[in-house]
């Protein structure tokens, strides 16, 4: 009887412990949500400004396609990014191109995958991010 008790206690205690020993052993760097997800291409996002008759093309930020996987929608995708950027206040990221003041994430379906733009503030924002969102191809 006390056998069976102390390998019960032995087993709970090791199941408990697992987690705690391998978040320790595990490096403290935090990664950008993006890396978790195959990211097929990255291209500038670009949007039209009309002024009257005339129009023009200013970078805005970056468009970065990620591949569908098994049970993954865009409103996941959007709602796990969105979670990202809430969790990054007060961190710093330094390659990440959610990692910048005021971004904005729009997730839609894209085909085979998932049109995530990243969407910037300003014109220099904008080429930092799309930056960062390059590093993001695999």
């Amino acid at each position: 009887m006390f056998v069976r008790r102390f390998a019960l206690v032995l087993a709970l205690a090791a199941t408990s412990l697992v987690p705690v020993v391998a978040s320790a052993t595990a490096p403290a760097k935090e990664h950008c949500v993006l890396l978790a997800h195959r990211v097929t291409s990255v291209k500038p996002y670009e949007v039209v400004e009309r002024q009257g008759r005339g129009s023009s093309t200013r970078l805005a930020g970056a468009e970065v396609f990620v591949q569908a996987e098994p049970g993954l929608t865009a409103e996941w995708l959007q709602l796990t990014v969105e979670r990202h950027l809430a969790q990054m206040k007060g961190m710093h990221m330094g390659d990440c191109a959610l990692d910048l003041s005021g971004v904005r994430v729009q997730v839609d379906s894209a085909g085979p995958g998932f049109a995530v733009k990243i969407i910037a503030n300003s014109a220099g924002q904008a080429k930092e991010v799309l930056r960062r969102a390059e590093l993001l191809q695999h």
